[in-house]
C-alpha cells in the first residue's frame, strides 16, 4: 500500500456543530485501477479531481456502483468501522451483476482501515454524527461502443456527516412508477437505480412526503423498499419486512436489525406483503410501528403513510420494543455493547 501524506489538512474548515450531509470531504482518497487483468496496488493520496475523457465509458453506459458505510467515534476516542467486510462483499456482488471486476477484499479492507486511521480527527463523536465512507467503482475505457469496459477505477472518499433524518418520516406508497424490476439490477448498488428514482421521489416531495415506499407494480403492488432504505413494520407485535428478491437491495442494516430483533426474542417475518394487506392492517389498527433501516437512516421511524390517497397515522417513535432495538444498535456501533464483535472493526 502506498500512502502519500498531505501537506496541509482542511479540517479547520469543518464545523462539527453544522455538518451538511455529503458536502464536506476529508483530506484523503483511496484509489486502485484495473487494467483489464488485475488491480493495481491500493494507494492513498490527497483528495483531488479526476480528469475524464469525454468518451469515458461510465458517462455513456452507466457502469458505476457504490457502497455506503460508516465509522463511529465514541467518547473515549475509539473508532469503529461498522460491518466493513459485509459492505465489500456486497460491492463484489454488485460488480458481478454489472459485469465489473471484483475487488481483492483483503487488500481493500486493509486500505480502508489505513484511510480511516489517517483521518480520525475528521470523525464526529456520537453527539454530532459519524464518518460516512463512500467506496465506488466506475468504468474508464474511452469508447462509444456499447460494451462492458475493460478498465475500471475504484475510489474511496469520505465525509463527516450529521444525522440524515431528525424527525419521523411521512411516506407515499407508489403504484405508478417502480424503482426496479425483477430480473434487473435492483439488488445491486448501481448508480442508475438511484437516478431512476429521483423524478417520482421529487413528485412525492412536492406533495409533502419525505420518501416513497416502492412496490412491485406487476405483482399485486407487493411492498419493496424505500428510496434509500429498507422497510419494516410491526403488526401485532411481529416484525414484518418484505422478503428479499432481486429487485430489492440486500440492506446490511436490515440484516443487523433482523438479528437484533431475534436476539431480543421478537418474531420476524420476511414475506411477500401486498399493498392491500398492508393497508388493511393499518385500517384495523394492527400496525404498532413503521420504520426504515439503512446506513444513512440507521433506524428511522415512519409516522405517516399515504396509500391510494388515504393517510394513516402510527405513533411509531413511541413504540418501545423498536426504540430498544435502536438503542442496542447505537450501543454496538459505539462499542458499548459487545454482543456482536464480528460486526465491528476497531481502527
Amino acid at each position: 500500500m502506498k500512502v502519500t501524506p498531505i501537506s496541509h489538512s482542511n479540517i479547520a474548515s469543518l464545523d462539527f456543530n453544522n455538518i451538511e450531509f455529503g458536502k464536506v470531504f476529508t483530506d484523503y482518497m483511496l484509489v486502485s485501477d484495473f487494467d483489464g487483468e488485475k488491480w493495481s496496488e491500493v494507494s492513498i493520496t490527497s483528495l483531488q479531481n479526476m480528469e475524464m475523457h469525454p468518451a469515458t465509458s461510465v458517462l455513456h453506459y452507466g457502469q458505476a456502483i457504490f457502497e455506503g458505510l460508516k465509522a463511529y467515534k465514541n467518547e473515549e476516542g475509539e473508532v469503529n468501522i461498522f460491518r466493513l467486510k459485509d459492505n465489500l462483499n456486497r460491492m463484489n456482488a454488485s460488480a458481478s451483476r454489472m459485469k465489473m471486476p471484483e475487488l481483492n477484499v483483503d487488500a481493500v479492507y486493509d486500505g480502508i482501515l489505513e484511510f480511516v486511521r489517517l483521518q480520525k480527527d475528521w470523525i464526529p463523536t456520537q453527539e454530532y454524527g459519524s464518518l460516512y465512507i463512500r467506496p465506488f467503482m466506475i468504468a474508464t475505457d474511452h469508447t462509444l461502443r456499447a460494451l462492458s469496459s475493460q478498465t475500471y477505477r475504484f475510489v474511496v472518499i469520505a465525509c463527516p456527516v450529521g444525522f440524515y433524518y431528525s424527525t419521523p418520516l411521512s411516506i407515499y406508497l407508489e403504484k405508478s412508477y417502480r424503482r426496479a424490476a425483477k430480473g434487473g439490477v435492483g439488488y445491486a448498488k448501481a448508480a442508475g437505480n438511484y437516478a431512476a428514482s429521483f423524478y417520482p421521489t421529487d413528485l412525492a416531495k412536492q406533495d409533502g412526503f419525505d420518501q416513497i415506499l416502492w412496490t412491485d407494480v406487476t405483482n399485486n403492488y407487493s411492498l419493496e423498499e424505500l428510496g434509500s432504505a429498507n422497510f419494516f413494520f410491526v403488526k401485532n407485535g411481529i416484525v414484518n419486512t418484505p422478503e428479499m428478491h432481486d429487485s430489492i437491495l440486500k440492506g446490511i442494516t436490515r440484516d443487523t436489525v433482523i438479528n437484533l430483533a431475534q436476539d431480543a426474542g421478537m418474531e420476524v417475518k420476511q414475506e411477500k406483503i401486498t399493498a392491500d394487506e398492508f393497508k388493511n392492517a393499518l385500517k384495523h389498527g394492527e400496525v404498532d410501528c413503521m420504520f426504515a433501516t439503512g446506513t444513512a437512516a440507521a433506524i428511522t421511524f415512519i409516522n405517516e403513510v399515504s396509500i391510494d390517497g388515504e393517510k394513516f397515522q402510527v405513533n411509531s417513535n413511541s413504540f418501545s420494543p423498536v426504540m430498544k432495538l435502536e438503542e442496542n444498535l447505537i450501543a454496538i456501533k459505539y462499542l458499548k455493547n459487545q454482543e456482536h464483535p464480528e460486526w465491528n472493526v476497531v481502527v
